[in-house]
């Protein structure tokens, strides 16, 4: 089995130059295992990858194909904890959307770039609200949502968003 603990970084920066480049985006939107692989990703063999590019104000949670109980039961104890802490979840306006991840399919998604955000998003990525990083059987990334995946590829991809400074707010 390929090692795939550098994944996180190669994830981050295909995300980084997809950001910086509207081809090299395209190219990723269209064949994810090809630029992934060149970006030395180590892709499974078997499972096809489908990048989603993220609207700024909707937020994916992605959850694992196996072990899907564990983690919705985690995230609904984060979730419970923010709502604790704060009545507010999510900003005002953002949508939540739920897809999961199936034996033979992994889905990627693509933040928009940082660029984008509005101040109060800068705020939350600079560190200037509560975070937590959710990392047991799921990985957190971008916004304010925990993506639920398991500790697939695209899982560890995931991480990289974060690693490339984008917090999560769960």
């Amino acid at each position: 089995m390929a090692d795939r603990k550098n994944n996180p970084v190669k994830y981050g920066e295909v995300v980084v130059k997809c950001w910086e480049d509207e081809a090299h985006k395209k190219r990723f939107l269209e064949d994810p295992e090809s630029v992934l692989s060149e970006a030395g990703f180590v892709v499974e063999e078997g499972v096809t990858y489908k990048v989603i590019e993220q609207p700024k104000q909707v937020r994916y949670l992605v959850l694992p194909h196996e072990k899907t109980k564990a983690a919705v039961q985690d995230m609904a104890k984060r979730f419970l904890n923010r709502a604790e802490a704060d009545d507010a979840l999510l900003p005002e306006g953002t949508e939540v959307r739920i897809i999961q991840n199936t034996d033979d399919i992994r889905y990627i998604i693509l933040p928009a770039s940082p660029q984008s955000l509005s101040q109060t998003e800068l705020k939350m990525v600079a560190g200037g609200d509560s975070c937590e990083t959710y990392t047991d059987t799921a990985t957190a990334v971008y916004g304010v949502e925990a993506a639920v995946t398991g500790t697939t590829a695209a899982a560890e991809a995931e991480v990289a968003v974060a690693a490339v400074g984008v917090a999560v707010l769960v």
